[in-house]
Formats: structure tokens, C-alpha cells, sequence
């Protein structure tokens, strides 16, 4: 198994400040002291039966601060531990991987130069392990000089079958004493300083001055020293320039090509974000090159980040999208950060386990806890995190997913997917509503109905295509949804509760729409191509799943085609209705709840007026002929009319009129009106009565002459006798004054 060590912050060597774990108020046993130290070698020690199951680590990183301030017992403590705690670490020292940090330089020498990295060079890279491209000593840090590496690229990174990992310097500029613009000059501190230690030894050889006043000037010295020097986090252009040779003279192409699956670690001190609430009171806190530093790593491909220095433990994406567009793809990189204050029971250790396939990883990371004295195995916490999918969504996708909470948010983020893009139309979008509960209400952003009750509206027309039997179905509209579902092949909804509840895990339990043979795709089958209608739904599938100690059941259902903007809504209500269908047929107790619908649409439309789907109110009141009554009834006797049937009368004519320029032609519904008003008027004549039975009349003769053409040249014939009809009828359904 491929699995790396992480560890950060260990600061060895004499006991520094904040090490101490008891509360010290006596001194009365210093060397019994429990101190982050102790705990960390307890816990290292700690990992052998982890080491004895999974074999030692394919490499172990330790992502700085070895030491406290340079100090060179930190230094001879990190040269032992390899030593002492070798059986639980790589084979060859090169796979330890050692970067330095902001306490493993020599503060006060300059950046770039062997005496800043003397201390550190002889603990690590002396010994074997693999340290970073450090500036100036592995190459110049001049800006007009060739970036030339060492001969022995190896000390420098680990590349084999599965992990690329590069060491990364990030602590060439702690402890340095930054020109301040328009300030002195390095000569004029120098001159300064001089002056100020020879009034302090002035002071200090003349009797007549106070014991106090002696060693002011000298203290000042110091004082203005450590006011000059800055904990300064960078990592240099030069040294990204370097990393990027590295990586090609290493056989290892900076930027990913195809193929190339091997895991990229970079390996730093410093962080990249906060990864903690914890301020930290200082000049220079963060990566002063932050921007550049992020990009870099990403156009390097590296999936993996791992560092130290904040002393709080972390696991996080980091979005650094790059240069790009905005609307380029996510670009992410998985960072850990390491913690550095050991407590018992603690995070203080971490393995990093690749699982999967090459070509699409998981990371199992493996916490271990602080361990006791005496204690024997250390805690462990884990988690997976599936790696491949910061590269997958850096891809583009063809498939555009949204989901939300409700449908409302759904609806909402889908109508904005469209209106970003400026496209109409797309290919395989799926929609993902984790809770169906609001499905049955229209939602608030819907288009306008031209109905005040536009919820009536809504609830009608869902509740028409789920009706299970319908005079108007199949002989004058071709199919509604309900008919397939409960009565062409039989109740499919008590066959799918029957299913679930034989099985609970059965994938058995569907609903489909379309038969085989209605496609007119059959060598037998002598009808044209185009001939035949069918549903856009094609099926559903009912699942059962335990979500938070509650079984709920979830829908996804498949649409071959589907208008988003007007009637994804509609659908999404019919399949809550469908839901809640299944659960009152199931026999299981405590019945599931309804749970979440996902709806992938293989060709998604995004209309701009309602589709001709939408069955007109004309024709849907045919399924019960009084409401086709009352509409006459409210001609000839219109003081009497009830608001109710006014209201549906406007309904009607502002159906008809909409889209002049494709205007809806009824089925059914204007035959039946005719017939019913010559029934009303030989129960009560009336004059105008029988002008708008006869401008209906006349409508009707016109759309009966284009059919279903939707033509200009039929708009044409359509729009005047339409007008003459409206303007016959809209008098006497006008809404009453205070209705």
C-alpha cells in the first residue's frame, strides 16, 4: 500500500516556550515534565502496529520547524530521531522529506546564503533526506543568471509510479531585515549602530553615569535589531522557476499531460489560508506572494498540498481557480495542515492512504492522537477524500448539474443556469431537490399565468395529466400521464409500493410511460418515422433510502425532452404527487416519508411562452360537461353568473388570445361550447347571446379549416373572428365592482 507520514512543528531539542503540558506553578519535578515533545515521540513510537498491518510509509514528510529559533539542540534531536524511530519510517532516508521552517533558519543572515541553512543542511539533507531547491545554495537568486540545478536532482524530489513530491522553501526570507523605501541603507544602519554601542561603552567606562543609563544605549541597539527583522513568509519567482525545472529535468512535465495520473504533493512550511480563528498578532503573517504561490501550484497540476507553521491541524479545498476566466472550471487542490501543539489525545500525527484506481484516487487520512504515558496505541480518526473529483470538475462538463433544498431554490438556480449562458437549450441536465415537500406550490419566480389564482391554475393542469382516465385521452389528445400510469398497463403505482415492500432495497420499483412499439421503429411496423405521439416522461424510479434515523423515498425520474422555464414545475409536482401515491399504497409501517426527486433532462428546453403541452381550460373543462354548461349559462343569463365562472370565462379568452402569432387552437373544448350555448339559447333567446354563439361560431369553422397548423397565413384567419368573439363575450363576464 502507497501511504505517506505527515508530520509538522515538532520543535525538538531543549524545552521551548508553550511546550509545557502541566501547570508548572512549582518546580518541583523538571525532569519528569509532560511536554508537546514527550507526546509526539510517544505517539511516533505509537504508530508500530499501524506500521507492522500496512508496511513502513512509502514516504514520510515533515513539513518544518524541526527546531525552536535555529537552536542546534532541535537540530541534534531530529538527526537522533532518525535514528531512533527508523523501523517506523521509509526504507531510504531520500523518501524523508524535510522543508524548513521560520525556526530552522539562522535569523539575522541573509536571505539566500549558506549560513542561513548551514544548521538545517547538516540535520537533513547531510543525512540523507530530501530537502527543497533552497535559494542561493541550489541556485542563483540573481534574476539574470540560467536557473541551473544540482547534478543529483533526487535530494530534491520523489517521483515513482504513484506520488510525485516536491519540497518547497518558504522560509528563505524569515528573519531578515527588510529595507524600509526611503528608509536607511543597510551601510547607514550599519554606521547607526556603531554609534549607538560606542556611547553605550562610553556610558559604561564614564563613573559619573548612572548604573541604568549604562546599558540604555546598548539596550536600544538591540531593541532597534529585533524591530528590523521581519518573519517573512515568501516563496521567490526564482525558486518557482526552479521547481518547474525540477520537475521537467525530473521526467515530470510541469503541466499535467493526459495520462500522467500520478498524485502531485507539494510540500511547504507556510500556510495557504487561515486554517484556524486563532489571530496571530504580527507583521508579515501570511505568504506575501500568496497569489502567485496558489496559481503556480495549480498550473503545476498538484493535487495534494501539505503544511505546518500555524500549530492547528486542517483538512481543506483550496479554490485557487488561476488566471482564468471566471466561468473557467473549478481548479482545487486538497491542503492538510499539520498540527504543532501535541496534547494527549490530541491530533499529532497523520497517514495518508491512496485507495482506488491510479486514474481516479481516494486519500484515506488517518488521524492519530496524542498518546498518555504508558498508553500503547494512539486514537485514530479517518476520513476519505475522494481526490479525483477537484480533477473532474476541472474539466468541462457536457452534463450540467444544479440542486438545492427545495424545488423553489432548484427552479430558481436552474432559470439562472439559462439566462447566464444565453442558450436555450442543453443536453443531459440534471436536477437534484433534496427535500419535495414544497413541489405542489408554484413557485415565486414562476412566469406570469395572466391568472390571479395562478396556484389554482398550477394544481389544475397537474392535476389533469395525472388523472387516470380522460375522455379526452387517446381519441382527441393523444396521451396524458395519468392514463399510462394507473390504467393503460395496469396500476404501475401499486405494482411499484408492491416491490418496495417485498424488498426494501428492490430496484424494481418503476413507472414507464412509453411502450417499445410506439416509437415506430419496427421492421413490421409500416407507419412513418415521424408518426405517433408519445410522452417527453419517460419513467420513474422509486428508491427507499435512511437519511437521519428516518426512511424517506426518493424519485428519479427521466425526461427524453422537457421545457424548463414553464413546465419543470409542473412535472416536478406530478412526481411528488406520484410519491406520495406510492407511499399510501405501500403497507410498511411508519410509512417512508417523502424524500428527495432528481430529474435529468437529456434535452432541456428553455421556452419562451408557455408550450402547447399545456392543455387549454377549454378543453380540459370537457371532462366534466357542467362546467361547459355554466360557461353558457353565464352567456344567457349573465346578472346570475357566479365570479367563479366570470373569472373562468377571462381565463379562457386570455388563453386563446395569447401568442398571436402561434395562437392555441382548442381539440374539443369549442365544439362542445357551441353545442352547449345553442342548448342554453333554446331555453332562454337572447340577442346577444346568440351574436356570440355566432362569432364562436364562426371561430370554431376557422380553426376546424387550419387545424393544427400554426402558420402566419392561419395567425391571419385566426385573429380578427377571435377578436370579434372576445369583444362579443368580455362584457358580459367582466368582474362585478368589490368581486
Amino acid at each position: 500500500m502507497t501511504w505517506i507520514l505527515h508530520a509538522s512543528d515538532p520543535h525538538l531539542g531543549d524545552i521551548s516556550p508553550g511546550q509545557s503540558l502541566d501547570d508548572d506553578k512549582l518546580d518541583i519535578a523538571r525532569e519528569d515534565l509532560e511536554t508537546t515533545q514527550q507526546v509526539f515521540r510517544r505517539t511516533l513510537d505509537g504508530l508500530a502496529s499501524f506500521v507492522a498491518e500496512h508496511g513502513r510509509p512509502t514516504a514520510a514528510v515533515f513539513s518544518g520547524d524541526l527546531a525552536y529559533q535555529a537552536d542546534k539542540t532541535g537540530f541534534q534531536a531530529f538527526e537522533k530521531l532518525l535514528v531512533d524511530a527508523a523501523p517506523l519510517l521509509p526504507d531510504q532516508r531520500r523518501r524523508i522529506v524535510v522543508v524548513p521552517g521560520n525556526h530552522d533558519v539562522v535569523w539575522g543572515t541573509e536571505a539566500g546564503t549558506k549560513a542561513r541553512y548551514a544548521p538545517f543542511m547538516r540535520a537533513t539533507r547531510r543525512r540523507g533526506c530530501t530537502t527543497p531547491l533552497l535559494d542561493g545554495i541550489d541556485f542563483s537568486t540573481r534574476n539574470n543568471e540560467k536557473i541551473v540545478l544540482p547534478d543529483d536532482l533526487r535530494r530534491h524530489l520523489i517521483a515513482d509510479d504513484d506520488v510525485v513530491i516536491v519540497p518547497v522553501n518558504s522560509s528563505n526570507y524569515c528573519g531578515t531585515t527588510p529595507r524600509v523605501r526611503g528608509g536607511y541603507k543597510p551601510s547607514e544602519w550599519e554606521r547607526a549602530s556603531t554609534k549607538v554601542r560606542a556611547l553605550a561603552k562610553l556610558a559604561d567606562e564614564h563613573p559619573t553615569v548612572q548604573e541604568e543609563s549604562k546599558t540604555f544605549a546598548e539596550r536600544l541597539h538591540k531593541e532597534v535589531e529585533r524591530l528590523r527583522q521581519h518573519d517573512i513568509a515568501r516563496v521567490s519567482r526564482r525558486q518557482l522557476l526552479a521547481v518547474a525545472e525540477l520537475l521537467r529535468s525530473s521526467g515530470v512535465p510541469p503541466q499535467r499531460q493526459p495520462g500522467d495520473h500520478r498524485l502531485r504533493i507539494a510540500v511547504l512550511h507556510h500556510q495557504l489560508l487561515p486554517v484556524s480563528t486563532r489571530e496571530e498578532w504580527k507583521t508579515f503573517e501570511s505568504i506575501i506572494n500568496l497569489g502567485l504561490l496558489r496559481e503556480q501550484l495549480v498550473t503545476f497540476g498538484f493535487d495534494l498540498v501539505l503544511h505546518g507553521h500555524k500549530h492547528a491541524g486542517h483538512v481543506y479545498w483550496d479554490h485557487a481557480t488561476g488566471p482564468d476566466h471566471v466561468h473557467a472550471p473549478d481548479r482545487r487542490m486538497l491542503v492538510i495542515a499539520g498540527p504543532g501543539h501535541f496534547g494527549v489525545g490530541e491530533p499529532v500525527l497523520r497517514a495518508m492512504m491512496l485507495e482506488g484506481p491510479r486514474a481516479a484516487r481516494n486519500l484515506r487520512i488517518r488521524t492519530f492522537a496524542g498518546l498518555d504515558a504508558g498508553a500503547g496505541t494512539p486514537a485514530t480518526t479517518e476520513e476519505v477524500v475522494p481526490l479525483w473529483r477537484a480533477r473532474m470538475d476541472a474539466e468541462h462538463s457536457r452534463a450540467p448539474t444544479l440542486h438545492g433544498a427545495t424545488t423553489h431554490d432548484v427552479y430558481s438556480r436552474l432559470c439562472a443556469h439559462f439566462e447566464q449562458t444565453g442558450s436555450d437549450s442543453a443536453r443531459n441536465v440534471v436536477c437534484d431537490i433534496a427535500d419535495s415537500d414544497a413541489a405542489d406550490t408554484l413557485p415565486a419566480d414562476y412566469p406570469p399565468t395572466g391568472r390571479h389564482d395562478a396556484q389554482a391554475w398550477f394544481e389544475e393542469i397537474v392535476g389533469w395529466w395525472q388523472k387516470d382516465r380522460s375522455v379526452l385521452v387517446p381519441d382527441v389528445i393523444g396521451f396524458n400521464h395519468g392514463e399510462r400510469i394507473y390504467t393503460r398497463w395496469g396500476d404501475q403505482v401499486e405494482r411499484a409500493a408492491r416491490s418496495l415492500g417485498t424488498r426494501s432495497e428492490s430496484s424494481r420499483s418503476l413507472i414507464t410511460l412509453i411502450s417499445p412499439k410506439e416509437t415506430g421503429r419496427y421492421p413490421d411496423d409500416g407507419r412513418p418515422l415521424d408518426t405517433g405521439t408519445y410522452p417527453a416522461f419517460v419513467m420513474a424510479e422509486f428508491m427507499l433510502a435512511e437519511r437521519n434515523g428516518h426512511t424517506y423515498l426518493d424519485c428519479t425520474a427521466t425526461f427524453r425532452k422537457q421545457e424548463m422555464r414553464y413546465w419543470w414545475p409542473i412535472n416536478v409536482a406530478e412526481i411528488a404527487a406520484l410519491q406520495r401515491a406510492v407511499i399510501a399504497e405501500m403497507e410498511t409501517k411508519p410509512a417512508p416519508r417523502p424524500g428527495a426527486i432528481v430529474t435529468v433532462s437529456n434535452i432541456a428546453i428553455y421556452g419562451a411562452t408557455l408550450p402547447r403541452v399545456a392543455v387549454l381550460e377549454l378543453d380540459r373543462l370537457v371532462e366534466d360537461p357542467a362546467d361547459i354548461w355554466a360557461l353558457a349559462e353565464a352567456v344567457v343569463a349573465p346578472d346570475t353568473t357566479s365570479e367563479p365562472t366570470r373569472a373562468r370565462w377571462r381565463h379562457i379568452l386570455d388563453e386563446l388570445g395569447r401568442t398571436p402569432e402561434s395562437p392555441p387552437i382548442p381539440k374539443v373544448g369549442h365544439h362542445r361550447l357551441v353545442e352547449a350555448l345553442e342548448r342554453a339559447l333554446a331555453l332562454k333567446p337572447s340577442s346577444k347571446a346568440r351574436t356570440i354563439t355566432k362569432r364562436l361560431t364562426e371561430l370554431v369553422a376557422i380553426y376546424d379549416a387550419v387545424g393544427a397548423a400554426g402558420s402566419p397565413q392561419a395567425a391571419a384567419l385566426i385573429a380578427p373572428a377571435r377578436e370579434k368573439f372576445t369583444t362579443a363575450v368580455a362584457p358580459l363576464v367582466r368582474a362585478r365592482a368589490g368581486a
